[in-house]
């Protein structure tokens, strides 16, 4: 198994989960669950097995850099999104990632430095990022959720394809791709609004917080201790942070 299964099994129906969960318990709920490292965590588990905790350890440095470019992003998104449709948000979004990502790759990264500015970009992003009020929900077509797990399944193979055909020097900016992120807004922009999509980003920036410290601890954990340990401690971090996060969302 290879991380490209592993992302085309989990994926699509991360994307049904998250997409109903939002319909019941609203946008910023959805997009706090969607931030969660459902994805990263397994194949970053799949690395430690495969590839080595060496190895594993190094990838988490620049996996942790690349939030930044989620982070940029979900900004661009949200600051177009009353003015443009989901296309022209989504491709101004892609390119800004794509350009942190550049940026980070001529820059060298250390796993302390890198946790700690993450999590005051984090910081920044939300007290600046838009909070508009809950919106009814409106009714999706029946085709929706079927929709959006094609697309998903689309887009892992399409990224990982044009990760192999550019090379390695791409494949590594490409690999932390925000898929989810990017299908969750724009469905979301589409049918429910701008505003819905403010408050789902919103809430997935807020799991960002344990994401970057799920990846800082994978860093720190591998190789000097276990991988049953790295992973649990790991996680525990990740489930009390966003706790916390969860708390200042709401």
């Amino acid at each position: 198994m290879t991380t490209f299964v592993l992302k085309l099994l989990l994926m699509p129906p991360l994307i049904g989960l998250v997409t109903l969960a939002t319909r019941r318990w609203g946008a910023t709920l959805g997009g706090w669950l969607a931030g969660l490292p459902w994805v990263a965590g397994p194949i970053s588990i799949f690395l430690a097995l495969e590839q080595g905790p060496v190895f594993t350890a190094r990838a988490a440095v620049p996996a942790l850099a690349a939030v930044l470019g989620i982070l940029g992003f979900c900004r661009v998104y949200v600051a177009l999104s009353p003015r443009f449709g989901w296309a022209v948000c989504s491709l101004a979004g892609y390119t800004v990632y794509l350009g942190v990502a550049l940026l980070l790759r001529f820059l060298p990264l250390n796993l302390y430095l890198v946790y700690g500015v993450v999590l005051v970009a984090i910081a920044l992003t939300l007290q600046t990022f838009p909070h508009p009020p809950a919106q009814p929900h409106r009714p999706a077509p029946g085709f929706d959720l079927p929709l959006r797990m094609a697309v998903a399944t689309l887009f892992v193979l399409g990224v990982t394809k044009a990760a192999d055909w550019l090379g390695p020097a791409w494949s590594g900016l490409l690999t932390p791709f925000p898929i989810m992120t990017s299908i969750l807004a724009a469905f979301t922009h589409q049918q429910q609004g701008w505003r819905v999509s403010a408050r789902l980003l919103r809430g997935l920036l807020g799991a960002m917080f344990g994401f970057a410290t799920f990846l800082f601890g994978v860093g720190w954990g591998l190789p000097d201790h276990s991988i049953a340990l790295t992973y649990t401690l790991a996680t525990l971090a990740n489930v009390g942070v966003n706790g916390l996060a969860w708390q200042w969302l709401r």
